[in-house]
Parts: structure tokens; sequence; C-alpha cells
């Protein structure tokens, strides 16, 4: 059975990671609107420095969503390692 310490672990992965996906999502859609625009709104070079910036911004989001999911990986391990041990008799 999992410790509430544990459930709340999991809990908080799996939130952050729904935060995540969600501002990869809103990234996504600031790009498409960037590259959607005609380029006399704004000028083809900040148009261009935007995008470089968004994409750089997408790459660091990514590089989170790689880290919590190997942190996810790692709770999981021990908590499932945990029920590998027969209960103590008390």
């Amino acid at each position: 059975m999992l410790s509430l310490t544990a459930l709340l672990i999991v809990f908080a992965a799996v939130i952050g990671s729904s935060a995540m996906m969600g501002i990869i999502a809103y990234l996504l859609h600031r790009i498409r609107q960037l590259e959607g625009r005609t380029l006399g709104e704004a000028g083809p070079d900040r148009i261009s420095a935007r995008l470089v910036e968004m994409q750089e911004d997408l790459q660091a989001v990514q590089d989170q969503m790689v880290s919590l999911s190997e942190r996810l990986d790692f709770t999981e391990k021990l908590l499932t390692k945990g029920d590998d041990t027969p209960p103590s008799p008390e």
C-alpha cells in the first residue's frame, strides 16, 4: 500500500507534467500565430528574432519535461521497489 507521501509525490509529478504540456501547447500556438502574420505588421527581422526566442523557450520546456519524466520514473521505481518487501509482523 502506498504511503500518503508517495501519493503526494506522484500527484505533484502528474500536475507538473500537465502544466508543462499546457505551456508547450501555448508556445506552439504562439509560434503558429507568428508564422501566420504578414511581414508588413511587424517586419521580418522582429518576427525572426521572436520565433528564435520562442523556439528556445520551447526547447527549455521540453528539457524540463524530460527531467520531470525522469523524476517520475525514478519515483515509480522507488514506490514499486518498496512493494516487494513483505510487511514486518508487529
